[in-house]
Order: structure tokens, then sequence, then C-alpha cells
């Protein structure tokens, strides 16, 4: 069965700098930098991805971004948070050895252990997320370093600034 991400918005947010970065122009931009790196990542697996957020925290909810079928944004009702929300979509998940829950908050973790699901660090899916499947095979046959000749030549082309 195709794997099924549920996601900790918010944590994911404030565990990675790349977004922890984009909340200094707002919290709207770091939700769609996040979700605009979920869609990259679905587009070459077969995969479906719940992003979850504490929705007393949505400020000005504009997603450019909105739910389809296989990435689906939620947010919670206020008052409650995010934490009971993926925690009842852990307990209610049939198929709970393709749940893989994405957190750092051990309370969700504990959750997800107890109920047989997969655990990931906000790290670690990152580090998926942004590693093309091809990488490694294009690493290897594009690491050869450039001679002193031929970098002088994309220099003698390309030039180097003057002024």
């Amino acid at each position: 069965m195709n794997p099924h991400y549920i996601i900790d918005g918010y944590n994911l947010i404030l565990n990675i700098p790349r977004f922890r970065e984009a909340l200094d122009q707002n919290l709207e931009f770091a939700r769609n930098v996040l979700i605009s790196l979920l869609r990259g990542y679905q587009s070459s697996r077969n995969l479906k991805i719940t992003l979850v957020f504490d929705g007393d925290e949505v400020g000005h909810q504009v997603s450019d971004f909105p739910s389809t079928k296989w990435l689906k944004v939620i947010y919670s009702r206020p008052p409650e948070k995010a934490d009971p929300v993926i925690k009842r979509m852990i307990r209610k998940a049939q198929n709970k050895k393709a749940l893989i829950v994405v957190t750092a908050d051990n309370d969700i973790l504990s959750c997800a252990k107890q109920h047989g699901a997969q655990k990931m660090s906000p790290n670690e899916f990152y580090f998926r997320a942004t590693k093309h499947p091809l990488q490694d095979q294009l690493d290897q046959k594009y690491n050869d370093k450039l001679s002193q000749q031929e970098l002088d030549e994309w220099l003698k082309l390309f030039g180097e600034d003057d002024a």
C-alpha cells in the first residue's frame, strides 16, 4: 500500500531552518513554502500527505495551494490544537503500517508507536523531500572537477566583473 504521511505542520516549520527563515516574512508565506515543497516531493512518488496545522494560529489564510486528493491541508478548530487531531487520525487510520508520522513532538510520537505507525523526524523528512530520486546518479555523473584550463575558458566566456 502507498505511504500516507501525517505531518505536524508547525512542528516541521519550526524545526527546519528554511521554513523558520520563511517565518520572517509571515506565517502564511512559511506555510506556502512548506506546501510547495510537499507538492514537489509528491510529483515523482505515489504517496498521500495530510498536513495538519493549529487552527488558532492560522492568521490570514489565503493558501496558494488548496487541498487535493493526495495532499490535504487541515487546520484544527480553535481552541483545539493540531496534536489531538493528529492523534485521532493515527488511531482511526485503517492501515497503520503505511502511516508515517512526521513530528518532533514526543507525545505524538508515543501515540504513533503505540498504534504501530512509523515515525520520522522533521530533519529526516526534509532530507528525503529535498533529495531528488535520481540525485545519486546525477551526482556520480557530474562529479568531475573542472580542470584549470576549463575553468579559465569558462571565466573567459562569461567573464568576471571588472567593475
